[in-house]
């Protein structure tokens, strides 16, 4: 099961009192506070923003190259699923889903993380969410104070 963080935003309550008036307006600020926030959390180093190369990035042969597989003498396998591009924020009602689609995305920077991974400097995606906690909540109450504003609420 994923990890999740709760978010908690003063005068939310006011917005979801009002949602039957207004329902595509607040889920397209939601929306917009969720990929923001989203964006937020996988723009860390050693999530979307690979860590420092290591040895294994490196010749002789075999070697990884990021971006394109396994390096071997004579070619290279083209395999990688190009980690830091795969990255998704889906959102559902108030829910942000941050995830990956690599298949090796669990082992990489998941709650499976192998420990050489943590080792050479990929991030677990939900320690990282835990530690922008509160940017998380500041930029949420600034869509929700907007979406209050805007709608005269």
């Amino acid at each position: 099961m994923p990890e999740t963080i709760r978010v908690t935003v003063p005068g939310l309550e006011k917005v979801m009192a009002n949602m039957a008036r207004f329902p595509r307006e607040i889920a397209r600020y939601f929306s917009m506070a969720g990929h923001e926030a989203g964006n937020e959390i996988i723009d860390t180093q050693g999530l979307r923003n690979y860590p420092p190369a290591t040895a294994a990035n490196l010749p002789p042969t075999p070697y990884y190259i990021r971006g394109r597989g396994m390096q071997y003498a004579n070619h290279n396998d083209g395999r990688s699923e190009r980690y830091g591009t795969q990255f998704y924020i889906q959102r559902r009602g108030a829910m942000t889903t941050i995830g990956n689609r690599a298949s090796y995305a669990e082992w990489l920077a998941g709650q499976n993380q192998a420990r050489r991974m943590a080792a050479i400097g990929w991030r677990k995606l939900g320690d990282v969410a835990k530690e922008k906690k509160s940017r998380i909540e500041q930029i949420y109450r600034g869509w929700v104070k907007r979406l209050i504003k805007d709608l005269d609420l």
